[in-house]
């Protein structure tokens, strides 16, 4: 059987990365998984960009558990979807940062970043 989600979810694959968007009732899920790269962030950039800028959705979380790299251009990414979040009042929240990301994620301090802007992440 289909449930809601999975039939009106969609799944963009590129350059390593899959990210598939899961609307739920007030709030969307991008799951993200694979590497991303400077090849594959322009993907995973534009999808966040166009669901925060267009959507009316309260919040939206990014399913960061599958991914198995994150690099700078990946943070990039991040930190751009959050000041789209701001901007459009929406809360974002990072779930699921572990190994090599959550590694690079606290060198580049992203946890305080978020905090400071009222978002937040959540390592394992």
């Amino acid at each position: 059987m289909t449930t809601n989600a999975a039939r009106n979810s969609s799944l963009l694959s590129e350059a390593g990365a899959t990210v598939r968007v899961l609307p739920e009732a007030g709030r969307y899920t991008v799951e993200v998984a694979g590497r991303v790269t400077v090849e594959s962030s322009p993907g995973l950039r534009l999808t966040l960009l166009k669901l925060l800028r267009s959507s009316t959705a309260q919040a939206v979380v990014v399913d960061l558990s599958e991914v198995s790299y994150l690099d700078t251009s990946g943070i990039a990414t991040l930190l751009e979807a959050l000041k789209a979040a701001l901007e459009q009042s929406v809360t974002l929240r990072l779930a699921g940062v572990g190994g090599q990301p959550r590694i690079l994620a606290e060198i580049m301090e992203l946890g305080a970043i978020f905090h400071a802007a009222g978002a937040e992440v959540e390592f394992r």
